[in-house]
């Protein structure tokens, strides 16, 4: 492994080798450079360093934002291309539960890898977030599916079943996003 070095600045780590005469990330002098030794085996680091978890997330929020923002114009302009819109609706609904739960399954790896348990304070948090995040998909795609996509009503509850989704998407990628730089040692 290449020898690293650490800002004491940003905390920004970089191989010693790719460090001129400032911190590549924060542009502090050099010398606020220290040696640094990873805390995190090569294996493990790999893993996090591929980002499965974050950037299947991406994927969830996006149908969850996209299918809410659809509910909304099909919601308020049901005659702008009705069938179109409609069907591009489905397939966002109809995809946003099996995007949810891949993305629970790799954040629950991505605990397990990171912090060696799933079972923390903040990650028991995620998990009922993630787990009412999955309910409103699920709700959804039901109203969807088996009231109708033309119906009204239909269409009210679905826009507010995401909404209250698209919350859960929040409030998850908040938390997650204090925990990317957070790794067990070892």
């Amino acid at each position: 492994m290449a020898e690293l070095m650490r800002c004491r600045s940003c905390g920004y780590v970089t191989e010693a080798g790719k460090v001129g005469d400032a911190c590549p990330a924060c542009g502090v002098p050099r010398k606020m450079m220290d040696p640094w030794k990873d805390p995190v085996s090569e294996r493990r680091r790999l893993f996090l360093w591929l980002d499965v978890h974050p950037i299947v997330d991406h994927f969830s929020v996006s149908f969850a934002a996209s299918a809410f923002v659809l509910a909304l114009v099909v919601l308020i302009l049901p005659d702008f291309f009705p069938e179109t819109l409609t069907d591009i609706f489905r397939g966002f609904v109809g995809v946003l539960p099996l995007a949810v739960i891949v993305s629970f399954v790799t954040g629950i790896f991505d605990a397990r890898v990171r912090f060696r348990r799933s079972s923390t304070p903040v990650l028991i948090r995620k998990k009922l977030l993630g787990l009412a995040f999955f309910v409103f998909s699920v709700s959804a795609a039901a109203v969807v599916f088996f009231v109708g996509p033309y119906v009204p009503w239909a269409r009210l509850v679905d826009a507010i079943v995401l909404s209250a989704g698209v919350v859960c998407a929040v409030r998850l990628g908040r938390l997650g996003q204090g925990l990317l730089q957070a790794i067990f040692p070892g």
